[in-house]
């Protein structure tokens, strides 16, 4: 790698790393992390990303923060700058206007008809654009161009394993424990997400809120997603009793209508099996404006994504808890590890958190 294109390289690390905090914040564009650089000192003069629910855009926030010192400077955006009408005005004229000498993008605009317009309109101007295929940037832009490409939001699944491969006991039912680490790594997934998706009777089982609890996180306020089943709703809970701003949804079916208390929206939706049919849930969560799901499944729930080819990346959290014939088994049919691999998923990364051990999957 010549040196030129491994200090772009760092650079746009940077953009992306800055830029991943404010995932689940951004609203229903794409989270944009922007650095302005001098590029013969090599010293920062600008950064931004995506404020929240996506107000403005990153590349004229950082543009602004260079206070007036972008002539012939190199802008570093983790991706392609608009040149098309979204929700805001097209960026690449702000870009062009300040003057700035070269533009490096991690990714382009996943939209194919948008794709390389806004490189084109820059190298136009008399600006170099410099596409570099960069992996942090399609990470981080990953929800977003599912939901451009493929009409639905990119799914994240996590499930929590015995030694012996439960997601819980059956009675009383009490999910499988997870330590203190591995649960705040579950919170920041969270926190990651526009959305976040449970069953009702897993949410229960767990006395799950489905909100962050993290210090200083406290407020986001991603949409909690509720699949109705055929038991009546608990809502003393506090995931229905607590009023806390952050807004629920819960979806039932055509043929269970629900009534629910002020400030809890319902939906119904076509059925499948009797419970609401999950393509019909995405496809609403995709008009929505919502990129990054975060499922938090029991073993009916994951098998439904997992069999409908829904799922793009599985957490497992594997603990060292044994539950025997008391449990609740991960696949309903043989041994959750066939079932995933079955399903074309392959292990991508291993972490031991604490007591516990995180493996994440993807499809092949």
């Amino acid at each position: 790698m010549i040196e030129s294109e491994s200090i772009d390289r760092r650079w746009l690390d940077a953009a992306a790393r800055l830029a991943t905090q404010s995932l689940g914040s951004g609203g229903k564009g794409p989270t944009v992390g922007a650095i302005v650089v001098d590029p013969q000192r090599q010293l920062m003069l600008g950064r931004a990303v995506t404020p929240p629910r996506g107000l403005s855009q990153a590349e004229p926030l950082a543009l602004l923060e260079a206070k007036g010192l972008t002539h012939g400077r190199t802008l570093y955006v983790t991706l392609e700058p608009a040149a098309h009408y979204t929700a805001l005005a097209p960026v690449t004229g702000t870009i062009i206007e300040a003057g700035i000498a070269r533009v490096v993008v991690g990714a382009l605009d996943p939209d194919r008809e948008h794709a390389r317009q806004g490189l084109r309109d820059l190298a136009d101007a008399g600006i170099e654009a410099v596409f570099l295929p960069h992996e942090p940037s399609l990470r981080l832009g990953e929800g977003y161009a599912n939901r451009v490409t493929r009409a639905r939001p990119f799914v994240t699944m996590k499930i929590a394993l015995s030694a012996d491969g439960m997601v819980g006991y059956n009675r009383p039912g009490q999910p499988v424990p997870i330590g203190v680490e591995a649960l705040r790594f579950v919170e920041r997934e969270r926190a990651a997400a526009d959305a976040v998706m449970s069953g009702a009777a897993r949410a229960e089982i767990e006395d799950n809120d489905l909100r962050v609890h993290l210090e200083g996180l406290e407020g986001r306020g991603a949409l909690r997603v509720v699949l109705a089943g055929a038991r009546d709703l608990d809502m003393s809970r506090d995931l229905f009793a607590a009023v806390s701003g952050v807004p629920i949804l819960v979806v039932t079916t055509d043929a269970r209508p629900l009534t629910l208390r002020p400030g809890i929206e319902v939906v119904a939706l076509a059925e499948r099996r009797g419970h609401p049919d999950l393509r019909a849930v995405l496809d609403l969560l995709a008009a929505r404006g919502i990129s990054r799901l975060f499922v938090e499944a029991g073993a009916r729930l994951a098998e439904s994504f997992i069999a409908g080819e829904l799922v793009d990346r599985i957490h497992l959290v594997e603990t060292g808890v044994e539950i025997g014939r008391k449990g609740v088994p991960a696949a309903l049919l043989g041994g959750f590890a066939d079932r995933i691999a079955a399903a074309r998923f392959s292990e991508v990364d291993r972490r031991v958190l604490g007591e516990d051990k995180v493996r994440t999957l993807e499809r092949v």
